[in-house]
């Protein structure tokens, strides 16, 4: 009698277990029907488009662009038009009475026109200025005694040359370019930091989805035992308190699924921000797969860094500005020399036709010279600041190049590594989702305690959430790789963009 008993108590354990299994994945079909999947590379492409981050990673890409701009204009000649149409002044002024030999205040009223057309041109290799320019003036006055004057300077052409002393144009050839390389560099930096974000977020909204679903599983599962132990406890093959821990479970199950619902809310309200609410409606998270055969060469991914990385290049820049900050201490401290020369035709004339007559040579040179003679050491003093400043730039630069290979060297070492612990986490998910189901089956025929089945479920529960934060470093970890060097490993081939087309996106 015991015996059947006991018989017919496990047929109804694993009859209710059978169709609470097939109502669940009826339930499982419909979400899947009905919810689109989403996966990391979706998010991926949402974030590069949708996110603030780019936009504003644009902008100031585009800074620099019309500072390199900037540059490259003022290496070509200059055409420029000033002119004062009309000036009137009425004023006393003191003036000299050669008769009285005294001065004296008189009155002035005066109309005055002036416009002034030139041309220039700066040379960057010797920091000379080229210019040429045609001016042209009218002066008239009023009062007892009424004249008309014309001043014009057809044509005068001339230069500005510093002689031995600091050229920032030659300078700026050198840093300028490599300043717009590195703003192009810091973009693809920023796309990948954009990366390494969404990574993060995706992996946030997956693992709490999967806490979501697992604790749906854990209260229907939880209800369910419920239900088969009142029946097994109105046969009299529970204890009372092992009921009492079965009812107990559903209430915690309750409340599990509705602390996980919020955090999923909480997760999916993260992303829709950070996406810029593109993150269709009702989607689902689909965990990507590994990349199986893809090691990284660590002495490759150090030469791609010293390459493509915008903190290389800074150094080299920093590097440049430092010779250039130690070249302008020691020549403006030095003395002052420069040439400045100019040749024109020029005419006054009481008509506007005579002062385009007749024009006489207009010529100028100068030669100036600044040496100092006692200056108390303060140049002196200023060249040994610029030369202390550059060895410390120096050493500063060594340090830097080695912190940034171990960056790079524990990196891609970390991600070679983390194929196998993916693997391992796996597998164990595997495991401890079968373990788990064995040991339900146990339990519902009596085998084993609620102990041993609560024990079984959350090491499944655990296995789950270990094996997605696995896979989130394994993601990050590449992503990290991809952003030290700029390097696509992946389709092996370097990151590229249409920064023509950049600016107008």
């Amino acid at each position: 009698m015991k015996v059947n008993k006991h018989i017919l108590q496990i047929g109804l354990g694993i009859s209710i277990f059978l169709n609470c299994a097939s109502i669940i994945a009826q339930q499982q079909g419909v979400l899947k029907d009905y919810q689109k999947g989403v996966t990391l590379n979706d998010i991926l492409k949402l974030a590069s488009k949708n996110s603030l981050d780019v936009f504003k990673a644009k902008r100031k890409y585009g800074v620099n662009y019309w500072q390199f701009r900037s540059f490259k204009s003022s290496l070509l000649p200059k055409i420029d038009f000033e002119t004062r149409p009309f000036t009137f002044n009425r004023a006393l002024i003191e003036r000299y009475d050669s008769e009285q030999n005294i001065d004296v205040f008189r009155q002035q009223q005066t109309i005055n026109s002036f416009a002034n057309l030139s041309l220039s041109q700066n040379i960057a290799a010797t920091g000379t200025r080229l210019f040429i320019n045609s001016s042209f003036n009218r002066l008239e006055n009023f009062g007892d005694l009424q004249t008309e004057s014309y001043n014009a300077t057809p044509v005068r052409i001339g230069l500005s040359q510093p002689i031995m002393a600091f050229n920032p144009f030659k300078w700026q050839q050198k840093t300028a370019p490599l300043e717009f390389q590195k703003a192009k560099q810091d973009f693809l930096y920023e796309l990948q930091t954009i990366n390494l974000k969404s990574v993060d977020l995706f992996f946030k909204w997956a693992l709490a989805s999967k806490k979501v679903e697992m604790a749906k599983e854990n209260k229907t599962t939880a209800e369910k035992l419920f239900k088969i132990g009142k029946q097994r406890y109105d046969l009299i093959a529970i204890e009372r308190d092992e009921l009492l821990k079965l009812e107990l479970d559903v209430y915690n199950a309750n409340t599990n699924l509705t602390e996980n619902l919020q955090n999923l809310q909480k997760t999916e309200a993260e992303l829709q921000l950070f996406l810029r609410d593109q993150l269709p409606q009702d989607a689902l998270p689909e965990l990507p797969e590994l990349i199986t055969d893809l090691s990284i060469d660590l002495n490759k991914a150090i030469d791609l860094a010293y390459q493509n990385n915008p903190d290389i290049l800074d150094l080299k820049l920093r590097k440049i500005e430092a010779l250039r900050d130690l070249d302008k201490a020691i020549k403006d401290n030095r003395f002052d020399l420069s040439l400045n020369a100019s040749y024109g035709l020029n005419q006054q004339a009481n008509t506007f036709v005579d002062a385009y007559g007749r024009f006489l040579d207009q010529q100028m040179v100068s030669v100036q010279l600044t040496v100092p003679i006692l200056d108390w050491g303060e140049r002196k003093g200023k060249i040994k600041t610029a030369k202390m400043n550059k060895d410390v730039v120096d050493i500063e630069l060594q340090q830097n190049e080695e912190n940034y290979k171990q960056d790079v060297t524990l990196n891609v070492l970390d991600f070679n590594l983390q194929k196998e612990l993916v693997d391992g986490a796996l597998r164990t998910r595997d495991i401890a989702k079968e373990s788990y189901n064995l040991t339900e089956k146990r339990f519902l025929s009596g085998s084993v305690d609620f102990l041993n089945l609560t024990a079984s479920r959350k090491a499944w529960q655990q296995a789950n959430e270990n094996y997605i934060r696995t896979l989130q470093n394994y993601w990050a970890i590449y992503y990290k790789v991809q952003q030290l060097t700029l390097y696509n490993f992946i389709d092996d081939k370097p990151l590229i963009q249409d920064f023509e087309n950049i600016l107008e996106n």
